[in-house]
C-alpha cells in the first residue's frame, strides 16, 4: 500500500465488466446471433469466436481450441471463464499423474497463446453503437479541457476491448496517463521513462490485459505459467492496428481468467492490482456495471472483500439482473453495505442518461 501521502483522491470509480462492453456496443442483430461489431458475455464468447472464424489463421487457430479440448462436455456449452478454468486445471491434472492421455495435446501456454491472439482478433473488429453513450460517458468523467492529473475519477476494467479508451485516445492522451506510464511505442524503446512522463496514478486499469497491449511470446507464456521471474522487466508495447499471428515472436498481452491469476506475480499486472486496490480504499463513489464477480475470480472478490472504504458514501449497481444489487450488498463488509446507499440501475444506458447527462 501506497503512504497516504502519495494516494490518488477518487471521486467516482467506476468498476466495468463484460456487460459494460456488451452494453455499450449492442445493436438487435436482425440475420445472425452474432455480430463481429458487439461485444459477446462471457457465455457467448466461444460461440461467437467458431462462427465468425473461417478462413486463414482464425480457422486454424479455432480448429486446434475444439481439438485440444480435454472435458466431455461440449466446448460450446461453456462460458469462456469457465472453459478455461477447466481446460488449464484438467491438463495440469493429466500432465502430472497420467501424461499420456495429453501427450498429443497442445500445453495450456500454447492453448492460451491460440485463445488469447482469437480473442484479441475478435474484439477490434467491436465497435461502439450509435447511440454515443461511449463518448457521452468518458468526456463526463474525463471532461475534456482539463489536464488529466486534475482528473478525480478513474477506471477499473476487466475487459479486453479498447472501446472506452478509444475516446481519449482519439483527444491526444497519452496513452502512459491511460494505462500505466511504462508503456512504451515500440519494443525498442525499452522499458525507461523520462521524469515528465511518470504518471502515479492510471486513469484506466485493464487488470486483464488489453488487445492493443504486446509482449514477447517468451514473456506471455512465462506470465501465463507463472514461472515468470520477479526482477525480469517485460518491455510492453501498444499497437492498434496489426493483430500478431499465433506463430509470431510477439503476443497480445491479454490474460484469461486462469486460476489462481499467477498474473499477479509479474510486476506490471502486481502494479495495476495494487493499484486498483488503492483506488478501492480512497474513492467516494463506486459504480459497478455489468461485472458479477463470479466465485471463480477469487482474486476480485479477495480485493472487493477487503478493502475499508472508509471514504465510501454510494454504490451503484448497473446490471439488467437485480439479483446482482443483492449479491455485492452479501459480498461487502457488513458494516460497510449497512452505511451507505445503494442504487440500482437496469442497465449502462439508463445510468448514463440519469446520472451523467441529465
Amino acid at each position: 500500500m501506497k503512504q497516504v501521502k502519495n494516494r490518488q483522491k477518487i471521486d467516482k470509480l467506476y468498476v466495468l465488466g463484460a456487460g459494460a462492453s456488451h452494453s455499450l456496443t449492442y445493436v438487435n442483430p436482425k440475420k445472425r446471433k452474432f455480430v463481429r461489431s458487439i461485444a459477446p458475455l462471457d457465455k457467448d464468447f466461444l460461440k461467437a469466436l467458431q462462427q465468425n472464424q473461417n478462413s486463414g489463421w482464425q480457422k486454424i487457430a479455432t480448429d486446434l481450441i475444439y481439438a485440444n479440448w480435454l472435458d466431455r462436455d461440449e466446448l460450446n456449452d461453456q462460458g469462456l471463464e469457465q472453459a478455461i478454468i477447466k481446460r488449464v486445471s484438467q491438463y495440469e491434472f493429466l500432465a502430472n499423474l497420467d501424461p499420456s492421455r495429453v501427450r498429443q495435446k497442445q500445453s495450456n501456454e500454447e492453448y492460451l497463446n491460440n485463445l488469447s491472439h482469437l480473442i484479441t482478433d475478435y474484439l477490434y473488429k467491436c465497435k461502439s453503437n450509435s447511440s454515443g453513450d461511449t463518448k457521452n460517458f468518458i468526456n463526463e468523467i474525463f471532461p475534456t479541457g482539463i489536464k488529466p492529473n486534475e482528473y478525480n475519477n478513474r477506471v477499473i476494467t476487466f475487459n479486453y476491448d479498447t472501446l472506452i479508451e478509444r475516446p481519449l485516445i482519439e483527444r491526444g492522451i497519452s496513452k502512459k496517463k491511460i494505462y500505466f506510464d511504462r508503456i512504451v511505442k515500440n519494443k525498442e524503446d525499452g522499458t525507461k521513462r523520462k521524469s515528465s512522463e511518470i504518471f502515479l496514478h492510471p486513469l484506466i486499469l485493464k487488470l486483464h490485459g488489453s488487445i492493443n497491449w504486446r509482449c514477447d511470446r517468451s514473456h506471455f507464456d512465462q506470465i501465463i505459467s507463472g514461472n515468470i521471474d520477479q526482477q525480469e522487466k517485460v518491455i510492453v508495447w501498444s499497437s492498434d492496428h496489426k493483430v500478431p499471428k499465433p506463430n509470431d515472436d510477439e503476443s497480445p498481452l491479454i490474460i484469461p481468467p486462469i486460476p489462481n491469476k499467477p498474473i499477479t506475480q509479474t510486476s506490471l499486472f502486481k502494479f495495476l492490482w495494487t493499484t486498483a486496490y488503492e483506488y478501492l480504499h480512497e474513492a467516494k463513489k463506486l459504480v459497478i456495471v455489468g461485472y458479477s464477480c463470479p466465485p471463480t475470480d477469487t482474486l476480485a472478490r479477495t480485493m472487493f472483500t477487503h478493502f475499508s472504504g472508509k471514504n465510501l458514501k454510494e454504490i451503484s449497481i448497473v446490471d439488467p439482473n437485480a439479483i446482482a444489487l443483492k449479491n455485492y450488498r452479501e459480498m461487502f463488509d457488513l458494516k460497510l453495505s449497512s452505511r451507505i446507499k445503494w442504487h440500482y440501475y437496469s442497465n449502462f444506458h439508463e445510468y448514463i442518461e440519469q446520472e451523467l447527462i441529465n
